[in-house]
């Protein structure tokens, strides 16, 4: 069993700059975009597999913790077939972790106050 992955490098840049703006660590921000990528309800694309393993190592624990089984199963729900408990976690949570980086980005930079938006959104987080 895998209990680390590394962000791709686009993913890091992004938790440094949320993070240095509003003071949460990159494992907060992590939760979140998982969050936001499960919650846009789009299958994983063949190119959000294929990003680098050059960012941040996370540890499984930090990520998911008590949780875990509630990531996979939210997991194996949006694509809609039972996961290898490796490949979850390398694979289909590295893939959700990277594209929800970039969505988080997304509404950081273009809501005035990220936190309120994140959380007053009609379907939440």
């Amino acid at each position: 069993m895998v209990f680390k992955i590394k962000t791709s490098e686009k993913t890091e840049d992004i938790f440094i700059k949320i993070g240095a703006s509003i003071n949460y660590a990159p494992f907060v921000l992590a939760k979140l975009a998982i969050s936001m990528s499960l919650k846009s309800e789009k299958p994983l694309e063949p190119a959000d597999y294929k990003t680098d393993a050059k960012g941040l190592e996370m540890n499984r624990q930090t990520i998911t913790g008590e949780w875990d089984t509630l990531y996979k199963c939210l997991i194996e729900l949006s694509e809609g077939h039972p996961i290898d408990d490796d490949e979850y976690f390398q694979k289909y949570l590295k893939a959700h972790l990277d594209r929800g980086a970039k969505l988080l980005y997304s509404e950081f930079q273009y809501n005035g106050d990220f936190l309120l938006a994140l959380l007053s959104n009609k379907k939440g987080l």
